[in-house]
């Protein structure tokens, strides 16, 4: 937001939000997506406590890797200065 003129401010804030909401949104269908291959289409009981357990995790590492990718791309990119 600190390279954005005061004028454009709202639009910026807008693709701001309109990219947290898609990602959002696109972890929730890749841990879906985790769900059914693991568990299938069953209901999650004490007996299928296991494999949700084990979809979980396959779940949390996928998402460390993808934001420690994202860290890493983030230094790479050096410093950002303001405009003036």
């Amino acid at each position: 937001m600190s390279l954005v003129d005061k004028p454009h401010y709202g639009v910026a804030s807008a693709i701001l939000g309109t990219m947290r909401l898609a990602g959002m949104m696109l972890s929730m269908g890749v841990l879906m997506v985790i769900f059914s291959c693991v568990m299938g289409r069953t209901r999650i009981t004490p007996e299928y406590y296991p494999r949700f357990l084990y979809s979980m995790r396959i779940g949390f590492t996928f998402f460390t890797v993808v934001c420690s990718a994202g860290v890493f791309a983030s230094l790479a990119r050096g410093n950002v200065h303001k405009r003036e």
